[in-house]
């Protein structure tokens, strides 16, 4: 059999690719497929002015985007989103939740919230990525 490797772009490939590593993690861990969810906060025009995107696999929840706009950052906002999205993920099996953010993001944030750092990574420009970890 000739094997050939190429740099692909096609989003079908992106699909195989996801496809083959789920059968072989399979074969380790049975778990319910990936549910994703998330908190949205809107102003009183329906506006998203802030929100958490989460994504829900295997018992543990991973938080891909938190973010509040300018106009309501320091009121209570994120910690209540946070506090949301904790609870639903409880709700739905999740046993922990992770996320990463950036050296000049909210570290502190996640840190006042439970959350621990397990890891950093260089980032470009000087920064840090931190990832972080909170069981529920």
């Amino acid at each position: 059999m000739a094997i050939n490797f190429s740099i692909d772009e096609d989003p079908k490939t992106v699909e195989a690719i996801i496809e083959g590593i789920k059968g072989f993690n399979k074969r380790f861990v049975d778990a319910p497929p990936p549910q994703k969810f998330n908190v949205a906060v809107r102003d009183d025009g329906g506006t998203v002015v802030g929100g958490v995107a989460a994504t829900l696999g295997a018992g543990s929840m991973y938080l891909e985007v938190v973010w509040n706009g300018d106009a309501i950052r320091g009121k209570g906002h994120g910690r209540k989103m946070i506090q949301m999205v904790e609870d639903e993920g409880k709700r739905r099996g999740a046993q922990d939740s992770w996320l990463y953010t950036m050296s000049f993001q909210a570290r502190p944030f996640y840190e006042k919230l439970g959350y621990k750092v397990v890891g950093e990574v260089p980032f470009p420009g000087g920064h840090q990525r931190i990832v972080m970890w909170k069981a529920l």
